[in-house]
């Protein structure tokens, strides 16, 4: 029946088939569209997603490789200088100079060139006035040289100069020594002193002549030998001579009016607070029996103010001047009476009296 309808209606087999193409045509391109809408919408999706984002994705690596080196030459050239560079320059401009550094004038004649030595001795020549330790750096040079007591002060003034303002020790007496072997010969060296301050600190020897020696109290002492006593600027660590020392402190500044030459040290046979006892010797004059060493005095004893009081009476009465010996360990005003009780180990060198 379809047959006749279409045959009725004069459509032939190609219009037909004419029709089925374009349906099966317009199929296929709804499929196509079908198919990309949905790549498409993937395509969508895939950009908008969150992406990282790298710098160096769009520099060359030709861009990046050329930019390494100098960054390198950069920092080394920082760190060159920072390390070596300003250190060459302050060494240059900064650098504590030996002429630039003024110490205290010393109150008696000095041979020695402090500065010098602490210079040369200390590293003081490597310093830099720009750092802030150099001021504590040159006290402390300055303090352990053997004659400086103390260093109080260290002031930088405009142009590099350095003012040190120093104690010094003062040399107060002079300790015998006896002969010792001689390391070289290996026989008896020769007779010497040790110059001492008022702490019984030992002081460079280098800085004495001969003709120096009557210039001070001579300590004449058990014993004492200048092999064991070599390190200068150090206490001589010797009780004989550390109780010789208080006499000598107290007797310095009456030294001369006195015409106090020497000072012996003797053994003790009292059971007193000091094993002890000192005389001295004078120019011209008696041996006093001074006793006890100042401020250790036995009970009954005078004490050292007294006993120094009737010593400067003594030399002004040429009576008692004259006289041998004088005692002022008694409290009687009479201190002229012989001394019989008196050891004397210890032989005086003829040269003293």
């Amino acid at each position: 029946m379809v047959g006749s309808r279409i045959a009725s209606k004069g459509i032939g087999a190609g219009t037909v088939n004419s029709v089925f193409k374009k349906s099966h045509s317009r199929e296929h391109i709804a499929n196509k569209m079908g198919s990309g809408d949905v790549r498409n919408s993937k395509e969508t999706a895939k950009s908008s997603e969150p992406r990282s984002w790298n710098p160096l994705g769009t520099i060359p690596r030709a861009a990046i490789l050329s930019l390494i080196g100098p960054a390198i030459l950069l920092f080394a050239g920082y760190f060159g200088w920072r390390y070596y560079g300003a250190k060459a320059l302050d060494s240059a401009y900064y650098a504590l100079s030996r002429e630039n550094i003024h110490l205290t004038p010393p109150p008696f004649p000095l041979r020695a060139n402090i500065v010098e030595e602490v210079y040369e001795g200390s590293g003081l020549s490597q310093m830099s006035l720009l750092d802030d330790q150099t001021a504590a750096a040159i006290a402390r040079a300055f303090t352990a040289h053997p004659w400086i007591r103390q260093t109080h002060r260290v002031q930088k003034m405009a142009g590099g100069q350095i003012m040190v303002n120093v104690e010094y020790r003062i040399p107060i007496a002079m300790v015998y020594c006896e002969p010792d072997r001689d390391e070289t010969s290996g026989g008896p060296s020769k007779e010497s002193f040790l110059p001492i301050d008022a702490d019984g600190v030992l002081l460079p020897t280098k800085d004495f002549s001969q003709s120096d020696i009557p210039e001070f109290i001579l300590i004449y002492a058990n014993k004492i030998l200048a092999s064991e006593h070599r390190r200068v600027g150090t206490p001589i660590g010797d009780s004989q001579i550390e109780e010789a020392i208080l006499l000598s402190r107290l007797l310095a500044p009456v030294r001369k009016e006195a015409k106090i030459s020497s000072i012996y040290v003797y053994p003790s046979r009292d059971s007193g607070r000091s094993k002890w006892k000192l005389e001295i010797a004078t120019r011209g004059g008696p041996r006093i029996f001074w006793g006890s060493a100042p401020g250790i005095e036995n009970f009954g004893e005078p004490s050292a103010a007294s006993k120094s009081k009737r010593l400067l009476e003594i030399v002004t009465d040429k009576d008692k001047w004259a006289q041998s010996d004088i005692d002022l360990t008694t409290n009687t005003s009479d201190a002229t009476k012989p001394v019989h009780h008196l050891d004397r180990p210890i032989t005086r060198p003829p040269s003293n009296r």
